[in-house]
């Protein structure tokens, strides 16, 4: 009899969601920890003033734009070799990159590594495909997929700290060093908060390699010696002397745990048949898987390009109000340091992750993952187009009007990337293309990232030489508000609902593909046992109650 106890994720599956968010960890910091100097270090490679918000958008950009080249090849990749391999090379490619931006003396060599790291790295996708493999249940999904980006929210707290506070220390903390000024600090002033930033990969790598479990399915008996050592190192720590313990659980996700009240209690196999081959990539793009593309790919766009604009716009100069002409023609910033921009980000990052982790999952359930991505895509315009006017209010209002605009997006971006990650996972048709729909979805997704900082920085930079700032918030305000569109004609179908569909036609299929052994029924003499008989397809009613014999298309 079926219970209505609510789903808790199981053990192994917890653990396994822990290990992914200690690999995904790191780089959000080292995406984040850019964002308070990156206005600073495109100055110091000698870029006039006006210029630096076109070139810090480019620079921004770069990495979106390489993402977009190979986001779909990494998604490939991972329905053919895994998951882990893909996420283990994305977080060691990530790493280097990292490292050569910090050490850039030129602006080409910044824009060249923040290109290398998007090329390297398609692990967005590959995470969410992973999650959605652990946990395919519709009343768990909206806890399981905020996971991400609350880890994305706490890194977005750590890593403007770390960017903030590290950044040309001989400037901003030169009580730290006595005496000459160590040259390597004179060369490069903005390598320290890359080589910190760094070493929280070297974390994530070997917890990935020892620890996480391949979810693909076709995939999970494979000889893993990383899981392998893994499983000896806990052993040891545990003190166990079972060394060849068998846990159930260990390569099965979360399933319920009863029987339907039908009583219909279906045992599939856990690998699909070995006929299968991977679908091809136009498998994945039905109308939703589409729709869903197109909103997340516009939700990207002008998310990404708010952050990365709202860095310059607090460190651009304070224009004299007397040159002011309003209602709309102003210009100019707040003339923050890049320490004061780092608190206000890692504040906003605070506030993303109360609202992640408290808010998200049970207004989801609540009110359902379609209706909360319409309603808070509404809210982003409205922030957008507040923006510019920041700057014409007296000074005293200015800092909590800014927070009160952040709070806002920070609101609309927590809500909207999990419902729209949830809703493009269950627009899938089929778990064999889901690593594929994941990387198309990197991939479209990166290009709205690259174009939205490029134009956007552009724009803001015209804006700020014709002095109307309001020229890019408006356009990008219009942008988010055109993003709701595709919305409307959404539906939200469980990927529970896609597994169970998919379930049945294996089962379906393998029954076609070999002979079977079928148990008849007789009330006089019991069950008994007839001999496996090949079924067609076109035939496959005529299997009933009939003596032993073979059963052949007649």
């Amino acid at each position: 009899m079926a219970t209505n106890q609510p789903q808790k994720f199981s053990p192994y599956v917890l653990r396994q969601l822990c290990i992914l968010s200690i690999c995904r960890f790191a780089e959000p910091i080292a995406m984040t920890s850019i964002f308070p100097y990156l206005y600073y270090m495109i100055k110091s490679f000698g870029v006039p003033a006006s210029d630096i918000s076109y070139y810090a958008g480019i620079t921004a950009s770069s990495f979106s734009f390489s993402q977009f080249l190979t986001g779909i090849f990494w998604g490939r990749i991972s329905d053919i070799t895994g998951r882990k391999p893909v996420i283990l090379v994305g977080l060691f490619g990530t790493m280097l990159t990292l490292l050569l931006f910090g050490f850039s003396t030129q602006l080409w060599m910044a824009i060249c590594a923040r290109s290398l790291s998007g090329l390297v790295n398609g692990n967005v996708g590959i995470l969410r495909t992973v999650v959605a493999e652990l946990v395919p249940e519709r009343s768990l999904q909206p806890r399981a997929f905020s996971i991400m980006p609350l880890v994305w929210n706490v890194a977005s707290v750590v890593g403007p700290m770390i960017g903030g506070a590290l950044a040309d220390p001989l400037k901003n903390h030169p009580e730290w060093f006595k005496g000459a000024e160590p040259a390597f600090f004179v060369k490069f002033p903005f390598a320290l908060p890359s080589i910190v930033a760094s070493l929280f990969f070297l974390i994530g790598l070997p917890i990935g390699f020892l620890f996480l479990d391949e979810t693909l399915a076709e995939k999970k008996d494979r000889r893993d010696v990383g899981r392998n050592l893994g499983k000896k190192i806990t052993r040891c720590i545990q003190g166990r002397k079972e060394h060849y313990k068998k846990i159930r659980d260990e390569n099965s996700s979360l399933l319920p745990e009863t029987p339907s009240e039908e009583g219909a209690n279906v045992s599939v196999k856990a690998e699909p048949p070995k006929l299968k081959t991977t679908p091809p990539v136009t498998a994945a793009l039905t109308f939703q898987s589409t729709m869903n593309l197109i909103y997340y790919t516009l939700l990207a766009m002008h998310s990404v390009t708010f952050d990365q604009l709202i860095p310059v716009f607090l460190s651009y100069p304070v224009q004299d109000p007397s040159e002011h002409r309003l209602p709309f023609k102003f210009a100019g910033g707040f003339g923050m340091s890049s320490a004061k921009v780092g608190t206000i980000f890692s504040t906003y990052g605070i506030f993303s992750m109360l609202l992640q982790f408290f808010f998200f999952p049970p207004m989801a359930n609540r009110l359902g993952t379609l209706k909360c991505l319409r309603i808070v895509s509404l809210i982003s315009p409205i922030a957008y187009f507040a923006v510019p006017f920041l700057v014409i209010l007296p000074q005293n209002f200015q800092r909590p009007a800014l927070y009160m605009i952040m709070s806002m997006k920070s609101l609309s971006g927590v809500f909207a990337f999990p419902c729209s990650t949830i809703l493009l996972t269950n627009s899938s048709p089929s778990l064999r293309v889901l690593g594929t729909l994941n990387g198309i979805a990197v991939a479209v997704s990166a290009m709205g990232r690259a174009l939205g900082p490029t134009l956007g920085g552009i724009v803001f930079s015209h804006g700020q030489k014709t002095g109307y700032l309001i020229l890019p918030w408006w356009i990008l305000s219009t942008l988010a508000m055109f993003s709701f569109l595709p919305t409307l004609v959404m539906v939200d179908k469980g990927m529970e609902e896609n597994k169970n569909e998919e379930a049945a036609e294996d089962m379906v299929e393998a029954l076609l593909a070999e002979p079977v052994p079928i148990t008849v029924a007789s009330s006089t003499y019991g069950s008994m046992e007839v001999a496996p008989c090949d079924v067609d397809s076109s035939n496959s009613s005529a299997v009933s109650k009939l003596p032993s014999r073979n059963i052949s298309k007649e």
